[in-house]
C-alpha cells in the first residue's frame, strides 16, 4: 500500500510538471512564414513592444539650413552627431532615421549621407525628407491606424 501509494505520488509529480513546463512555452512570438491573424487572447497576453525611434531626425527645414562649405562643427551644431561615423571614410557622415510601431512590421527609414572635403562640406545626398510636421502627423497617422486595427 506505501509503495502504491509513492508511485502515484510521482505520476501527479510528473504530470503537473509536464503541465506546467508545457506552460510555460509559447508560439505566439516566435517567426513564422506566414503571419497568421492573431485572436484576441494572444494579442492581450504578448509582451509590450514599445515604438522603436531610432537615430537622428532630420527634417526638410533642418536640410535646408546647411549648405556646402558650412564647417564640420557647423553642420554638427545644426544636425547633431552622426549616427554612423565611419573610421574608414573620415570624410562621410551618415545620419539615419529609423521609426517602427511596436506591434507592427513597418517601417520608415530615412538616411542622409553628407560628403565633406577637408573640414568643409561638399556634398548632401538625402531621402525625401519630410518637415517636423508632417513626419510628426506621418507617426500619429501609423498609430491611430494601428489602434483602428486592434478594434
Amino acid at each position: 500500500m506505501n509503495s502504491m501509494t509513492n508511485t502515484l505520488k510521482l505520476i501527479v509529480l510528473a504530470v503537473s510538471t509536464t503541465l506546467l513546463l508545457g506552460a510555460c512555452s509559447s508560439t505566439a512570438n516566435k517567426p513564422t512564414l506566414v503571419k497568421e491573424k492573431e485572436n484576441f487572447v494572444t494579442r492581450v497576453f504578448n509582451p509590450y513592444r514599445p515604438d522603436i525611434v531610432q537615430g537622428n531626425v532630420v527634417s526638410k527645414d533642418l536640410l535646408e539650413s546647411i549648405r556646402p562649405g558650412m564647417s564640420k562643427d557647423q553642420v554638427r551644431a545644426i544636425l547633431g552627431t552622426p549616427l554612423i561615423n565611419d573610421v574608414f571614410h573620415i570624410n562621410r557622415w551618415d545620419y539615419v532615421f529609423l521609426y517602427r510601431k511596436g506591434d507592427s512590421d513597418d517601417m520608415q527609414q530615412r538616411r542622409v549621407t553628407l560628403n565633406f572635403d577637408g573640414t568643409k562640406l561638399a556634398k548632401i545626398d538625402a531621402d525625401a525628407l519630410p518637415s517636423e510636421k508632417e513626419l510628426i502627423s506621418e507617426i500619429d497617422s501609423i498609430r491611430n491606424n494601428l489602434r483602428k486595427a486592434d478594434r
